[in-house]
């Protein structure tokens, strides 16, 4: 209506209804001069006979195993790989307890040996000591310069031990 108005008040003619419709095509004409409304419709068509069915059926395709037997099979190797450490470190700990058990029963042993390598170069000192002190008068051979009255352990090191 405000089209009628519009083109009466200037003076021209409405245009029909039909005319004034915006063309779906976007309405300029081409660089050939057709506009798109001119032109075929190619519309693309089905095959004759038809597309063939779509499947849509869900695949029973297996996806691996349920949430729970991995946790259960991760959880069960989780046990074994502890219970294998508790048993190794029950066998390492009887081995260590064997190997010292065997050196403590070897203890006695060494210590006779030392003690008896230790009596061997006390006398052998006591007798070059006798021989450098013998001018020396009041000098009593193997007695302590030390007034400490206690015994203790010699704690020489410039004798060579044999292993």
């Amino acid at each position: 209506m405000l089209a009628a108005r519009t083109a009466a008040h200037l003076g021209r003619r409405a245009a029909p209804a039909a005319a004034r419709r915006r063309p779906l095509s976007g309405g300029a004409p081409t660089k050939h001069g057709v506009s798109q409304e001119l032109r075929p419709v190619h519309q693309d068509m089905p095959p004759p006979g038809g597309y063939p069915d779509v499947l849509f059926k869900k695949g029973r395709t297996s996806r691996g195993p349920e949430g729970w037997v991995i946790w259960a099979g991760a959880i069960s190797i989780v046990a074994v790989g502890f219970y294998r450490v508790g048993q190794t470190n029950l066998e390492r700990n009887a081995a260590k307890r064997e190997k010292r058990e065997a050196r403590l029963s070897m203890l006695p042993y060494l210590q006779a040996e030392e003690d008896a390598r230790y009596a061997a170069a006390a006398a052998l000192d006591e007798k070059e000591e006798a021989a450098a002190m013998k001018a020396v008068k009041g000098w009593t051979v193997g007695e302590s310069v030390y007034s400490t009255g206690a015994w203790q352990a010699p704690t020489r090191t410039d004798h060579p031990r044999v292993v």
